[in-house]
C-alpha cells in the first residue's frame, strides 16, 4: 500500500516523541514522567492527527499517553475518552504494552471507578 507523501514527517514526529526517540527529553512521555503534564498535553494535541493516522499500534500508544496526562491535569471525561481506547486495545492485544505501562493504565483506569474488565463503556 503506497504511503502519501505528507504523511510520512508527521508519523515519524508522532513515533519518536511516543517511543521516546526524539531529542534530549521533549518528549510527552519524558515530559509526564517528569510532571511537566501542560506542556505533555500540548505536545499530544499536536500530535493527536498522526496518531491516528498511525495505525494499530500507534493510536493506542498515544491515548493510553494522552488518557494519563488527562488525569493528571483533572479532565476526568478526556482522560474516560483516552484510556478507555488504549484499554479496548490492551485487551484484543495481551503485548501492546510493557508491565509498567500496564500498570499505570490498569491503574488509572481504576482511579476512574472503572473495574479492570470494563472496557465497553463507550
Amino acid at each position: 500500500m503506497p504511503v502519501k507523501r505528507g504523511l510520512i514527517t508527521p508519523l515519524v514526529l508522532a513515533t519518536a516523541v511516543l517511543f521516546g526517540c526524539g531529542p534530549g527529553r521533549t518528549t510527552a512521555p519524558a515530559a509526564f514522567h517528569d510532571g511537566r503534564l501542560p506542556a505533555a498535553a500540548a505536545e499530544l494535541r499536536r500530535l493527536e492527527p498522526a496518531a491516528w493516522a498511525g495505525g494499530s499500534r500507534t493510536l493506542p500508544r498515544y491515548a493510553r499517553l494522552r488518557g494519563l496526562v488527562e488525569l493528571g491535569l483533572g479532565n476526568v471525561k478526556a482522560a474516560d475518552r483516552w484510556l478507555g481506547i488504549a484499554k479496548r486495545a490492551a485487551e484484543r492485544d495481551a503485548h501492546l504494552f510493557d508491565a509498567v505501562e500496564r500498570g499505570e493504565l490498569d491503574a488509572a483506569w481504576r482511579s476512574m471507578g472503572h473495574m479492570p474488565g470494563d472496557t465497553d463503556l463507550q
